[in-house]
């Protein structure tokens, strides 16, 4: 039926309702969502060891109580996970993610913006063991190396994961997902290809 054929009666007794009923259904799946998202970050109690290297580089840990963060000196808990960068490639990551930290944690993976740490993604991260070097190549590229446990990181990766520029700001743009990414080469692995595996599916399941 066009607009002009609409009746009256059938177009405010039925459709109006319908959509508008509709839209309530959607606000309330996705405001379900969220807290679902909420309550799984606020159950995270955990810690992050990041260590930049270089002029003025450190230690530094982010512990995690309750979902909520604070910066230490000192860990609260042994570290999940330590992150290491040199200086250049912390300040190109922080560069690029402007105001933003959080982007810049996600700039880290390759994710497009920011990565939520729910208990759901702790638990599966917990059960990566090893350490991963992402690279991003190029004269504007950088390197992280992500170390998983309590113990400091090893002189070598298990595993390094490589993109090229144009491939990293797909990622980060959301033009391509790290799955499409893999699967069609523009990620590259180099030693366990395993490990990589365990990372990717971790770090990509759902919030």
């Amino acid at each position: 039926m066009s607009l002009e054929e609409e009746d009256p009666r059938s177009f405010f007794m039925q459709k109006v309702p319908q959509d508008w009923n509709r839209s309530l259904r959607g606000q309330e799946r996705a405001v379900a969502e969220a807290v679902r998202v909420l309550d799984g970050m606020r159950a995270v109690d955990a810690t992050i060891r990041v260590e930049i290297r270089g002029e003025g580089g450190g230690t530094f840990f982010l512990n995690i109580a309750a979902g909520r963060m604070e910066a230490a000196d000192a860990p609260s808990h042994p570290p999940f996970m330590t992150v290491v960068q040199d200086r250049a490639s912390f300040e190109r990551l922080a560069a690029e993610a402007g105001d933003s930290a959080m982007a810049m944690l996600g700039g880290i993976s390759g994710l497009a913006g920011g990565m939520k740490l729910t208990r759901g993604r702790l638990d599966n991260l917990g059960g990566v063991k090893g350490c991963l070097l992402f690279e991003v190549t190029g004269a504007q590229g950088f390197r992280v190396l992500t170390h998983f446990g309590a113990a400091a990181p090893p002189e070598r990766p298990d595993a390094t994961l490589s993109v090229d520029p144009e491939a990293y700001r797909d990622l980060r743009s959301g033009l391509v997902d790290p799955q499409t990414a893999f699967m069609s080469g523009k990620i590259k692995v180099a030693g366990n290809m395993q490990l990589a595996m365990q990372l990717a599916l971790a770090a990509l399941s759902p919030d």
